[in-house]
């Protein structure tokens, strides 16, 4: 390993040496600004990121997203692995897909965590053959059309929220038992991971019945058919009750006239219309977690927007 430097990331030392990384490894750009938000959210004022560099150029990079979970009532440090990259040229001379994990391992064991993240078949393997990760599901898009199932036309109402909602929370304190292991879907989260996104919009609908708030859904702004987006409406979030999930995304269907399609675990959405395997793997870091993976295919609550490319 002569020659190879590793450290925790300096965001004004490093900014520019890991852009140039990104593009070269995932062939687009990112901001500071971007990797800003999405590194250090407001419950945190650290980066949990370490950088790789040979001879001064940088070579390599691992970082953990630190959000807010719960397990079973009880909050916990969650962790997401993102934008795992090492530059083509020393893939392999160097083994930093192992290295950088090591560094990250060792960092968030110092308390009780929870380590995950989503990856393509490729990524997910290269960490299971290491002995770091385990599967929990294949992501599979679920789609509802247009009078696929019947529901009464005016049985929900949707109504635009603001982010700082009031509802919200008091959904999450009556609703979040519903999901039992899966991050803290507040104010605060909704507020920082859609609300104030840096590139991406989002709109969030309050859903009421008899008057009621019950949840809300969540839908990406970007127009659905263009620039190789597909065809439905993605509903990117979610919190509601799980019997009332299809029938709601049924009345979604017609009071924005597109169908839908979300991310949701195979035990809360059975039987949908219509169901494609996405080719994303959700995976369990399991090396030195606080938690077996089984627990996890049990009780992970997540969604699309679980996923920073949505």
């Amino acid at each position: 390993m002569t020659g190879l430097e590793t450290r925790l990331l300096d965001p004004e030392r490093d900014q520019e040496g890991m852009i140039e990384l990104f593009e070269e490894v995932f062939g687009f750009t990112v901001t500071p600004l971007m990797w800003a938000w999405k590194y250090v959210p407001p419950w945190t004022s650290r980066y949990y990121c370490w950088v790789a560099y040979s001879d001064d150029k940088p070579i390599g990079y691992c970082g953990a997203v630190p959000m807010r979970g719960q397990v079973r009532g009880r909050e916990i440090a969650f962790f997401q692995l993102a934008d795992f990259m090492v530059h083509p040229d020393y893939r392999r001379k160097y083994d930093y897909f192992e290295l950088g994990a090591k560094y990250i391992i060792d960092e968030i064991t110092k308390q009780p965590h929870l380590l995950y993240g989503f990856s393509d078949h490729r990524a997910f393997l290269w960490f299971k053959r290491l002995g770091m990760s385990d599967l929990i599901e294949k992501a599979v898009t679920r789609v509802i059309r247009p009078g696929q199932l019947e529901v009464e036309s005016d049985r929900f109402e949707f109504r635009d929220w603001a982010w700082d909602e009031p509802e919200i929370d008091l959904l999450w304190a009556r609703l979040g038992a519903t999901q039992p292991i899966g991050l803290i879907r507040d104010a605060q989260y909704l507020g920082w991971r859609y609300g104030y996104h840096p590139a991406h919009g989002y709109r969030l609908l309050g859903v009421y019945e008899d008057g009621s708030a019950l949840g809300w859904v969540l839908l990406g702004n970007d127009p659905p058919g263009e620039n190789g987006r597909a065809l439905e409406t993605p509903v990117v979030d979610l919190l509601l009750p799980p019997e009332r999930i299809q029938p709601v995304f049924s009345a979604l269907t017609g009071s924005i006239d597109n169908s839908v399609m979300t991310w949701l675990p195979s035990r809360v959405a059975p039987g949908f219309p219509e169901e494609v395997e996405t080719g994303t793997h959700v995976y369990h870091f399991k090396k030195q977690s606080t938690f077996q993976t089984s627990t996890l295919q049990d009780g992970l609550f997540y969604t699309m927007g679980d996923v920073d490319w949505w």
